[in-house]
């Protein structure tokens, strides 16, 4: 038995992966306020069953509570959720603050119960093997890494006024740093444990935003001496981009074109395709199938989603005070 905690694009498309795999038993907890045209679309279609208070909804004593609702309301609603017996997961990132990160983790240890946040690009087969090259030793010594994401900010969801939207919106939590933290995600995935960094973190004034919309980060990594990271809110059309450099080889990675490719140092490059049929979704799919294995081995991603949280957060500190931070 399920419960989605917010009912915007992230949630919803959740409740169809979840009818996807073969689940019936789901219900949402939405606002009050009026719905959007996506959401009377959806609510039509799937007729779920809709409780507008968190508290009703967890009386029916769900299994798994999926947290979709914007980022500053993450760690209160898994709080409630987790005290009511319910295994969470929670849309990247964990939350906007230090605050309430720790005792939510500890909780969740006392109660046995599996917390696992969705930073779904790390199901991406492109990815995964990027990871295994690094880990194996086929690109030798990591020497350096690019990290580049920018996309348009208006045009994300051209159904709503994106100024209302939690990306563009410090009250809700947003942000490029935390809502792109995929980037962060990864670097840490691929080269472990972060050791210092340096930043530059504005606002642009492009938008009338009171939010970061472009970051520009150096990180060190135990694995890594220099890694790089620009997120923005402003590329059009949207860039996706990694680059792994080591001492026996290059990985270029392009997200949107789907292409990845091992270049030698005598410039001999080999590609790698994407699987035959590959589509965006399959990400988030593997990614809730992964939360059900979580749940049968007790195997949880929240204290990675901590550190990606300390990344960000020592990211805009550094940016604050012009200095070099180490973690």
């Amino acid at each position: 038995k399920f419960v989605i905690t917010g009912l915007g694009s992230i949630g919803r498309r959740h409740f169809q992966n979840l009818l996807k795999l073969g689940f019936r038993d789901i219900a949402v907890v939405r606002r009050w306020s009026r719905a959007d045209k996506p959401q009377k679309e959806f609510l039509a279609k799937f007729k779920p069953k809709v409780f507008y208070d968190l508290d009703a909804a967890l009386r029916t004593r769900p299994d798994a509570v999926l947290v979709t609702n914007p980022t500053s309301l993450h760690i209160r609603t898994a709080l409630q959720a987790l005290r009511s017996g319910a295994h969470l997961f929670i849309e990247k990132p964990i939350s906007h603050t230090r605050s309430g990160v720790d005792k939510l983790l500890k909780e969740a240890r006392r109660r046995k119960k599996i917390i696992y946040v969705g930073y779904h690009f790390r199901h991406h087969p492109q990815l995964k093997f990027i990871k295994k090259c690094i880990a194996s030793g086929a690109l030798g010594k990591i020497l350096s890494a690019r990290f580049i994401t920018g996309e348009y900010l208006p045009g994300w969801h051209p159904w709503e006024n994106y100024r209302r939207g939690y990306s563009a919106r410090q009250d809700l939590g947003g942000g490029v740093v935390l809502t792109q933290s995929h980037d962060l995600d990864s670097a840490s995935w691929f080269f472990g444990r972060p050791t210092a960094v340096i930043a530059r973190v504005a606002n642009t004034r492009t938008f009338k935003i009171d939010v970061d919309d472009i970051a520009d980060m150096i990180f060190s990594f135990e694995r890594c001496p220099a890694v790089y990271l620009h997120l923005d809110y402003l590329e059009r059309p949207p860039v996706k981009r990694y680059t792994v450099t080591g001492s026996k080889g290059r990985l270029e990675w392009d997200y949107h074109r789907g292409a990845l490719h091992l270049i030698k140092p005598n410039g001999k490059v080999r590609a790698f395709k994407l699987p035959k049929g590959f589509r965006r979704n399959d990400m988030y799919l593997s990614e809730i199938r992964d939360f059900l294995s979580c749940i049968r081995s007790k195997r949880e991603t929240g204290e990675d989603a901590a550190k990606v949280l300390e990344m960000a957060l020592r990211a805009k500190e550094a940016s604050r005070g012009k200095r070099f931070l180490t973690f």
